[in-house]
């Protein structure tokens, strides 16, 4: 049924698309003159070549303007632009910029943040009317830079301007580039501005979920220099989701000898799990900007804030199998020899049986003779494994799998806040503008709950493992049992409650910044403009996490049916349905109200143990000062135009954490660390003739090393249990198995860049561009990247002789390169009523290379960058006439990778492609209605694998098909 819906939603929006040009034909005769007299009432039209446009096309006009007349390779979407895409947010706006990508939300199926020419989220700098934004980065992925743009609706803004190259003036921590979002002021409008939109959305998945937004805008001129601009939104958009993915790594098929080797072929190795999981994502955004402005004869003044808040709640039920090796079923013999792969397996090796169990025909010189006796019995078993024997003639034979039913989720608020005053003062040569400014940003889990049934399924109903296998496409994983253990799976008295714990945590940043710039334009002269300037901003950091709440269950899963919700009967199109279905799950607010009544002490099933404690060792504070200044100068030689200069930006940290050691006890401690960096640069803009301009470029950027990373904390690792009898030792008798530790001593990644580009631009209609960028980068950072200090232990899989100290380390070099393809054309040429008809096109390629400097790699290879992909293409059809408005939208981005693991079995992300509909009726002067549909052909939205290929599935989302109606108004 939903295939079917799907077609027929394509179908009819393609046919909606096709009939409005011949629609519109039909009536142009009949209407010409209503049609016109409409036309000429549509707010602050703009002529393009002797053709009336507004919406779109207007935007698409503003658009090539802001990218003529800059004086860097920049490129934007302005607020026409933004109104017309199905984009929820920044960060999907900005993704149709070209070599600027997403990366999503795996859950929501939104894009969460930016990748600019292959440089990740921390590794770009980002503005509000050319004022630095705080950011916390993203810390449920480990990084704690940048800013995540789903914050922030497209709603309130004028522009996202893309800068991908830089000039000294700028914030130098910008390899990829800068976005600089513009907000808009009552003097950008008529001087009475009222407007507001109100859309409902219709999400097409299993429960048909809906959602709405609204925003308002005001502006106010009352007089022609003071002005009062406001706006509002606010929006409720609801999700869902299905999920089908891995559980554990991917494992070699034999026994290795250490996991940190690139010897191994992933292709052959075996799926160790199973997770599938649906759930619901509720995402509310609300928030206002405003912008007070004098403007002067020779002073102009503003006063801007701006106040976004995010919350995300997502709960799911997961059904979850992982192979595992944790009991005495799984203690394996082990070869004297470990290299030797020709011992027969120990299936077919018993000889007999005695007191000491299996009787095997291993010699001492085979296998350990752990009693000394002489005979190799099952008494000569040691460590658990997954493998037959602890030797290279071991083969995979897991003993048994753990088999359980999660309910988890929780509640995330992010804010973005900033404000700033500032203005602009002229003296004849001299202008000078300045800026104060404060913004503060906060990413936290308010809460985040957990509960776990299920049972550790050792030789449980027969099985001594689960099975995972692929049937037609590779994403969608199923399980094999007996038909025991398959009846098992849906028999909810097998799953034991085994705990219910919620935790909190989060990171805030405050900002505070000062800068000025004072530019001298002398007249008459070769030389342009000379421009210095200074700024300080201190960045106090921090993270906090802790446990909310523990709380103890009883009984099983089965005792717990009062707090069910509807069961789920069929997954993924009738892929998994009877024996393979998720079945009974928990409702998500009787479960809260159950909490509540635990809390009370009125819960028959669960016992409250403990609340509200801090985890001190993830809990830090980071305060940094950055002092920057820098000069430059802007001359002119004929059709030439040269900008020159050089940027310094001195850092300093101060870092304070604590070491928890749960052997030895806890520590604080105290580091700090300093660089200076110089950033010079040149630009060249020459044009060629009035319609064609060539730009040119070499300049200098750093990235700062990520927060967490800097500090000298260690996290120490024991087994608790290091006789494998499953209860827990006294800690005097815990075995420390390995360290992870910061570093403060990372110095940061700098860059030298290259860009070259031409630019043609066809009157006002079109603009057409090629340009080539080249990274050169030092000592740069992995998001994960880390060495290990081998202590006497060859990788995390072995029984360690030693301890390994993981720390992150500055790679080696590594190299950016690529070239970005850019046509924008409005067709008015054509004749009535193609000449609404308009296209663009982008394409970027782009190749990454990146030296590790892990231990482990050889010297000269190299990975890609992460969230890298190596093509992104967007391609837009669009037709504005007469009062309607059409629009198709394909966006596609390659294949990137998403972390480093061991055995060279890397992550990464799979490509995916989106087709997004716009259709617009204009009903009166001041009123439209707009309808538009997101993901048209319902692909997936999240596709992540072990390696390169897509047969190695890690985790497959689909999200579903958005269809919208907005009603947009203007006075």
């Amino acid at each position: 049924m939903k295939t079917k819906s799907r077609y027929l939603a394509a179908a009819g929006g393609l046919a909606l698309i096709a009939a409005f040009p011949q629609w519109a034909a039909a009536q142009s005769q009949s209407q010409s003159t209503s049609s016109e007299a409409e036309t000429a009432a549509q707010p602050n039209p703009a002529v393009l070549d002797e053709v009336v446009v507004t919406g779109y096309l207007q935007g698409l006009r503003r658009s090539i303007d802001e990218k003529r007349n800059s004086d860097m390779i920049s490129d934007s979407v302005s607020a026409d632009d933004m109104g017309k895409l199905p984009s929820s947010n920044l960060t999907e706006a900005a993704s149709r910029i070209p070599g600027v990508s997403a990366v999503r939300n795996h859950f929501t199926g939104e894009g969460d943040r930016v990748v600019i020419r292959g440089m990740a989220t921390e590794y770009n700098a980002y503005a509000v009317n050319g004022v630095r934004m705080g950011g916390t980065g993203s810390p449920g992925d480990n990084f704690f830079r940048g800013v995540r743009l789903s914050f922030l609706p497209t709603s309130g803004v004028d522009a996202i301007t893309v800068y991908k190259s830089l000039l000294p003036y700028m914030d130098g921590d910008a390899i990829g580039g800068t976005i600089d979002i513009k907000t808009p002021t009552a003097f950008d409008y008529d001087p009475t501005h009222v407007a507001g939109s109100i859309e409902g959305t219709l999400l097409q998945q299993r429960d048909d979920r809906t959602s709405w937004a609204a925003d308002m805008a005001f502006g106010k001129q009352f007089s022609e220099r003071l002005g009062l601009f406001v706006t509002g939104n606010y929006s409720e958009r609801a999700s869902q989701f299905e999920q089908i993915g891995n559980s554990g790594d991917n494992m070699p098929r034999n026994w290795y000898g250490k996991a940190q080797s690139l010897d191994f072929d992933p292709q052959t190795f075996v799926t160790r799990g199973l997770e599938m999981s649906t759930g619901d994502t509720d995402v509310t955004r609300w928030g206002f900007n405003g912008s007070l402005d004098w403007r002067g004869d020779n002073h102009d003044f503003h006063l801007r804030g701006q106040y976004n808040e995010y919350e995300e709640t997502q709960f799911r039920n997961r059904l979850n199998f992982r192979n595992e090796a944790g009991t005495s079923a799984s203690a394996r013999l082990e070869q004297v020899d470990k290299s030797r792969g020709d011992l027969t397996q120990p299936a077919n090796a018993v000889i007999g049986y005695g007191p000491k169990g299996a009787i095997y025909n291993y010699t001492t010189a085979q296998i350990v003779d752990r009693d000394k006796d002489g005979v190799i019995t099952d008494a000569d078993k040691g460590s658990n494994g997954y493998y037959s024997l602890n030797g290279s003639s071991g083969s995979w034979d897991p003993k048994g799998f753990r088999l359980r039913r999660y309910w988890e989720g929780g509640t995330t608020e992010g804010v973005l806040q900033m404000v700033n005053f500032g203005g602009e003062s002229r003296f004849r040569e001299f202008t000078l503008d300045y800026d104060l400014s404060h913004s503060e940003s906060e990413d936290n889990i308010v809460d985040s709950y957990e509960m776990y049934f299920g049972r550790n399924a050792y030789l449980w109903k027969g099985n001594e493992g689960v099975e995972i296998v692929s049937q037609g496409d590779p994403q969608y994983l199923k399980w094999v049992l007996n038909p025991a253990g398959m009846a098992g799976v849906q028999d909810l008295t097998q799953y034991t409650a085994s705990s219910l714990s919620g935790s909190y945590g989060g990171a805030k940043e405050t900002l505070n910044q000062a800068q000025f710039n004072l530019r001298y334009q002398p007249t008459g002269s070769w030389l342009q403009e000379v421009r210095a300037g200074a700024k300080y901003y201190k960045s106090e950091r921090e993270r906090l996490e802790g446990s909310l709440i523990d709380l103890e269950p009883r009984g099983t899963m089965a005792d717990y049916s009062a707090l069910f919700g509807e069961a789920i009967t069929d997954m993924f199109d009738g892929r998994y349905t009877g024996q393979y279905q998720l079945g009974p799950v928990i409702d998500t607010d009787k479960m809260m109200a159950e909490i509540e009544r635990a809390k009370a002490g009125n819960s028959t099933l669960l016992t409250l143990n403990e609340a509200d404690s801090i985890d001190y060792a993830s809990t830090w504070f980071y305060d940094e000062q950055v002092v920057s200044a820098y000069v430059m100068g802007t001359a002119r030689f004929g059709a030439a135009e040269v900008i020159a200069g050089v940027r310094v930006e001195d850092t300093s940290n101060d870092i304070r954490a604590w070491t928890e050691n749960p052997v030895r006890g806890e520590d604080y401690t105290t580091d700090t660390s300093g660089f200076t960096n110089w950033l010079p640069s040149i630009h060249v803009n020459y044009d060629v003739s009035r319609n064609a301009k060539l730009r040119a470029a070499i300049w200098t950027s750093v990235s700062r090393p990520d927060i967490k990373r800097m500090t000298s904390v260690k996290e120490y690792s024991y087994d608790g249990d290091p006789d494998g009898d499953g209860v827990t030792n006294p800690t005097s008798e815990w075995v420390l198995t390995g360290i992870v530790q910061g570093n403060p001593d990372l110095e940061p990644m700098t860059s030298v860049n290259y860009d070259l580009s031409a630019e043609y631009y066809n009157g006002r209609t079109g603009a057409y561009s090629v340009a080539l960028f080249y990274k050169d980068l030092d000592k740069f950072l992995f998001r994960s990247s880390s060495s290990v200090i081998r202590d006497g232990t060859e990788g995390e899989f072995d029984d360690p002789s030693g301890v390994p100290v993981s720390m992150p380390m500055n790679g080696r070099k590594a190299e950016i390169r690529g070239v970005e393809i850019n046509a924008r054309q409005q067709l008015h040429w054509l004749p009535a009523p193609f000449d609404g008809l308009g296209v663009a096109a982008n394409a970027t390629i782009q190749r990454s290379e990146a030296e590790t400097g892990l231990f482990w790699h050889p010297e000269g290879y190299t990975l890609p960058f992460m969230e890298t992909p190596d093509h992104i293409v967007n391609l837009e059809l669009f037709w504005e006439r007469n009062g309607w408005e059409a629009y198709v939208a394909y966006n596609y981005q390659d294949v990137s990778l998403e972390d480093i693991e061991d055995f060279g079995n890397d992550p990464y992300e799979q490509d995916y492609h989106f087709v997004d509909l716009m259709a617009r009726r204009q009903i009166t002067p001041n009123l439209t209605a707009t309808f538009k549909v997101q993901n048209l052909l319902d692909n997936y939205t999240y596709f992540y694998t072990f390696g390169a290929g897509k047969g190695g599935v890690r985790d497959y989302i689909e999200n579903g098909r958005y269809l919208s109606l907005n009603l947009n108004w203007r006075l």
